[in-house]
């Protein structure tokens, strides 16, 4: 019995572990994904880099919080059922360290943080996918 609740004690660790971040900045968030990958940072002063991002068609995004401050991405005007929500929902925090990859199909994107924007204000930008 003791096995089990050390088992179980342990793989709640793991999964705590797994699923912290840590505020202070020093993680990888989006680095080692590779050359066919465009990072966007949502920064500390309230700002994405960069403001309006071209990737080409295929190519993967990861938005990436170094930071210590907890942000947004939500899409301006994309349809509900459109890939950018398929693991991510409007108005889902991005924090600190716990990255999150899109591939987009062509066309316009435009975003923002809902606590430090709105669209075309504050906090913000867009993708183009060509």
């Amino acid at each position: 019995m003791n096995r089990v609740w050390f088992g179980l004690l342990g793989a709640g660790a793991v999964i705590a572990v797994a699923c912290s971040s840590d505020p202070t900045g020093n993680g990888s968030g989006c680095g080692g994904n590779g050359a066919n990958v465009v990072v966007i940072t949502a920064h500390d002063n309230h700002t994405f880099t960069p403001l309006n991002a071209t990737v080409s068609t295929g190519q993967q995004i990861c938005f990436q919080n170094l930071g210590s401050v907890v942000h947004t991405v939500d899409p301006d005007s994309v349809p509900e059922d459109s890939v950018w929500f398929q693991n991510y929902s409007a108005s889902e925090a991005l924090p600190p360290n716990l990255p999150y990859q899109i591939t987009l199909p062509g066309g316009t994107y435009a975003y923002h943080c809902h606590i430090h924007g709105a669209p075309g204000s504050g906090m913000y930008g867009t993708i183009a996918v060509r």
